[in-house]
């Protein structure tokens, strides 16, 4: 059943009025009873909201493009307010950095498994009051969005707000297809179908190897299924559960389609767009320098269905603005996060290929449709499947399980090392890092 976020302000309200109602028949039964005159019951204020002109700074990382959009939209409807970012990219500008320097940021944009950090620096608050107050529908918003960003924080309320996601897609390279004889993908493929086109297109030809199939980081395919990396109750690494020892095996046979194994040193992307890889698993943010490969005839299809989470593409992977509580100008703040959710903004994101975050269909069907070099290509297929929820790490790794489980992945497909041996290995060494963090 669909989730309905109203915060706690407006549940709040709702309790404040039962008990004005009520307190209200007492009183009309005593000045009744009196002769008196029944008095009326005052109205519930009006939250109030500052429209002072007001400078919001934004740290984080966004294209001149993306930056230029924001500031014009706000200009237009919230003239008063002045947007001016931070880059976070910039040495000495990282989050923490500022902090400590006493700069505190009004929006920060993060992905959702990089919020967490910000609550040891009392940066959280609940943006589902400011909501409320701004009479902002968050209903109007992908659910699993939300869910992830509450995932990602181990907050019970909202700390931020999602303003484009990246979507995840095959991309397949149409000539060598058509070279080696070979039907070309469809929408709604699963990854055993995907694996039987890439066998038939593997093989080595006047001296030059060729490979079907990149399926990508294997922590691609447990986040597809929603793979626990962590036992949150317990603080216990989960990499020996049977589906981690089922992914490895199928991950194993994707990378082995064709009996040529892709070299650990061919990369995914640059291996597809130079003319060697067949099919490649990638994302909206390689849309443009895919574009721009000269003689490049290419075009994409959904995300490999796994059978284990039926229509399941891949794992929310959004950009979300953070309000920080230290904020003076919350309002200001929370505005230009209004407008950057407006039908307007999130419909030219869409169209320059960055999936909307919200559920409006009609948004999601212009989907690069400002991109010239995307014409006739079927990047709408990148928003079609569903959204995993993302799996949280909950602890500030030093290296991250995704990162450690790629390389474990790695020893198995290059090294030969045993997938129980291996995932034995990774879960020790999560253990281990979890125990030193707990002291």
């Amino acid at each position: 059943m669909e989730r309905k976020f109203l915060g706690r302000v407006g549940s709040n309200l709702f309790k404040n009025k039962m008990i004005v109602g009520a307190m209200l028949v007492c009183l009309g039964a005593v000045t009744a009873a009196c002769g008196g005159k029944e008095e009326k019951s005052e109205a519930v204020p009006t939250p109030v909201i500052n429209n002072d002109p007001a400078v919001v700074k934004l740290a984080g990382q966004l294209s001149e493009e993306e930056f230029a959009l924001f500031v014009s939209a706000l200009q237009k409807k919230y003239p008063h307010i002045t947007l001016e970012r931070i880059n976070t990219a910039e040495k000495g500008q990282a989050v923490p950095e500022l902090v400590a320097a006493g700069i505190i940021p009004d929006l920060i944009l993060a992905a959702p498994l990089n919020i967490l950090p910000f609550q040891a620096l009392g940066l959280y608050y609940n943006v589902e009051e400011l909501a409320v107050k701004h009479k902002l529908d968050l209903n109007r918003i992908k659910p699993e969005l939300l869910e992830s960003i509450k995932v990602g924080s181990f907050a019970d309320y909202l700390v931020g707000l999602p303003i484009y996601n990246n979507a995840f897609g095959l991309f397949y390279n149409k000539d060598l297809f058509d070279r080696f004889g070979v039907s070309y993908p469809k929408d709604g493929m699963t990854w055993e179908e995907i694996r039987e086109l890439a066998a038939k297109l593997t093989r080595t030809e006047n001296g030059v190897s060729y490979y079907g199939l990149h399926p990508n980081s294997v922590f691609w395919g447990a986040y597809q299924l929603g793979l626990p990396f962590i036992d949150t109750a317990s603080n216990k690494s989960m990499f020996q559960s049977q589906g981690w020892k089922d992914l490895f095996q199928m991950w194993q046979r994707l990378y082995q389609a064709g009996g040529n194994v892709v070299p650990k040193t061919l990369a995914a992307v640059k291996g597809f767009q130079d003319g060697q890889i067949a099919m490649t698993m990638g994302y909206s943010s390689i849309l443009d320098a895919t574009v721009k490969v000269k003689d490049l005839n290419w075009d994409i299809a959904t995300y490999p269905i796994n059978p284990a989470a039926p229509g399941v593409g891949q794992r929310v992977d959004s950009i979300n603005l953070v309000v920080t509580a230290q904020s003076k100008v919350k309002d200001a703040a929370f505005r230009v996060v209004e407008v950057i959710l407006s039908e307007e903004v999130q419909t030219t994101l869409s169209r320059t290929g960055k999936m909307s975050v919200l559920k409006d269909q009609k948004i999601h069907d212009q989907f690069g449709q400002s991109n010239t070099g995307l014409q006739n290509k079927n990047v709408v297929a990148l928003t079609k499947p569903k959204l995993a929820i993302v799996q949280p790490f909950k602890f500030p790794f030093a290296t991250n399980p995704a990162t450690l489980i790629n390389n474990t992945f790695n020893s198995v497909i290059y090294d030969q090392k045993d997938i129980n041996t291996a995932l034995r290995e990774a879960e020790e060494k999560v253990n281990t890092d979890i125990q030193l963090l707990l002291k």
